[in-house]
C-alpha cells in the first residue's frame, strides 16, 4: 500500500482516499498506517462540495457529490450528460496522506538526528546522520520536475553543514546519466521512496547509498553522543571489536576485528583486555606503562615489543590498517585503543570463566 499511495502522492499534491478503496488494496496496511498516523480521516467542511476519486466518469473526471432523494449520487460537473453514479455513504470515509508523519516516521526507523523543516524551493530538510567524521544530510521533493532537476545542485549552498546530500523523492528517480553524474560529483545522491523503503520497518538502505561516497574508514555510523566524544578525547579510529571470549587452542584467544577473526596470545590478550577496562570508563583511555607494569600487565617497562606486537596482530583486519593509531602512544609513556568505547564489545560471562586467572580478574573489572 504504502509504494500505491507514494505514486499517488506525486501525481497529485493533495489527494484523498476512500477507506473501501484502502481496504481492498491491504486491511493489515491501513490499520498501520492509520496507527502511524501517515493515514489520516479527512472530514471536509460544509461548504466544501463533496469530491471522490473513485469512482470516475468514463472521461476520467473526479465526480462531485449530490445527495437525492434516493440517496447518495457523484455526477461529473464537466460532463452533465454522463449518468450519475449511485454510491454508499463508505465511499466519503476518506483519507488523507500526511508526508509530514511519514518524514517522522523515517527519521525515527533511521535514527535520523536534527530539527524537521521545510527550506527554500518547497522541499523538507528531514535531518542528518554522521559517519565518522561526514555528515549526511537528507532532503525531501514531493514532486521532482525538470526545473527542480536543474536546481538540486544548489542545494548543497542550503544545508552548508552537510558533506553529503541523500536527496529522497516518493516513486520517481533520475535516470539521466549525465545528471546523475553530475550530482554524486557534487555529493549528492537521489533515490525513491517506493524503491527502497522497508514497508514493514520504515528503514531505508542507507549505508549502501551512501558508501560510494565515503572512505571505508567512514562508514561508521555515529550518534550525536558518539561524535561528540571524538572531538573531546581525539579518537583515531573507527574499528569495532567483539571478543566472545572463546579459546579456540590453549593460550590463544579469538577475537573479531570488523568481522575478520584472528587469534591472539594470552599476553597480548591481557595486556588488550587492561586497554579495554580503561577505554570503558569513557575518559579518554589512557593507561601509563609504570600501571602496567605495577599490575604485572607487562614485566618491565624498558621492553616495547609487547605493544609492536599487538598492533602487529591487530594491523591486518583494521580499516586503514594501522596498528600505530589503533594503539596510540601519546609519546609520554602512555597508551590505549583509540577508538569509541561502544566499539569494543564482549561476552563477560565467558570471559569469567577462562582458564587463564590473570585474564578472569580482568573481566571482573569489565561493565
Amino acid at each position: 500500500m504504502i509504494k500505491f499511495l507514494l505514486q499517488e502522492i506525486e501525481k497529485s499534491p493533495n489527494p484523498l482516499f476512500t477507506k473501501k478503496e484502502l481496504l481492498n488494496l491491504s486491511p493489515k496496511d491501513f490499520q498501520d498506517l492509520t496507527k502511524r498516523k501517515i493515514l489520516a480521516f479527512f472530514r471536509p467542511s460544509e461548504s466544501d462540495m463533496e469530491k471522490v476519486r473513485l469512482p470516475r466518469c468514463q472521461h476520467g473526471c473526479p465526480l462531485t457529490v449530490v445527495q437525492t432523494e434516493g440517496g447518495l449520487e457523484a455526477v461529473c460537473l464537466d460532463h452533465p450528460e454522463e449518468d450519475p453514479i449511485p454510491i454508499e455513504k463508505d465511499d466519503l470515509n476518506r483519507y488523507a496522506f500526511s508526508v509530514d508523519m511519514l518524514l517522522v516516521q523515517l527519521r525515527t526507523a533511521n535514527r535520523i538526528e536534527g530539527d524537521l523543516h521545510r527550506i527554500n524551493g518547497g522541499y523538507f530538510y528531514v535531518g542528518y546522520k554522521t559517519y565518522s567524521d561526514n555528515r549526511v544530510g537528507f532532503i525531501f521533493i514531493s514532486k521532482i520536475g525538470n526545473e527542480k532537476l536543474v536546481k538540486l545542485s544548489g542545494l548543497k549552498h542550503l544545508c552548508k553543514d552537510d558533506d553529503i546530500l541523500v536527496v529522497l523523492t516518493p516513486a520517481s528517480k533520475i535516470e539521466d546519466v549525465p545528471l546523475k553524474g553530475r550530482l554524486r560529483y557534487d555529493k549528492i545522491i537521489q533515490t525513491s521512496l517506493a524503491s527502497s523503503l522497508d514497508p514493514e520497518t520504515f528503514e531505508l538502505p542507507i549505508d549502501k547509498l551512501v558508501s560510494g561516497l565515503l572512505k571505508p574508514k567512514a562508514i561508521t555510523e555515529l550518534s550525536k553522543r558518539q561524535k561528540t566524544d571524538y572531538e573531546r578525547f581525539e579518537y583515531q579510529c573507527y574499528d569495532k571489536i567483539y571478543i566472545p571470549g572463546t579459546i579456540p587452542m590453549k593460550r590463544s584467544n579469538l577475537m573479531v576485528v570488523n568481522g575478520n577473526e584472528i587469534k591472539i596470545g594470552d599476553s597480548l590478550f591481557i595486556l588488550f583486555l587492561r586497554f579495554v577496562i580503561e577505554l570503558k570508563k569513557k575518559k579518554g583511555g589512557w593507561v601509563n606503562i609504570y600501571t602496567l607494569e605495577s599490575e604485572a600487565v607487562i614485566t618491565d617497562v624498558l621492553k616495547y615489543q609487547i605493544y609492536s606486537n599487538l598492533r602487529t596482530a591487530l594491523e591486518g583486519s583494521l580499516l586503514v590498517k594501522d596498528g600505530q593509531k589503533f594503539i596510540q602512544s601519546d609519546g609520554s609513556k602512555n597508551y590505549r585503543i583509540s577508538t569509541h568505547p561502544d566499539f569494543i564489545t564482549y561476552d563477560k560471562k565467558k570471559l569469567l570463566a577462562h582458564q587463564d586467572h590473570h585474564i578472569r580478574e580482568l573481566a571482573k573489572k569489565l561493565p
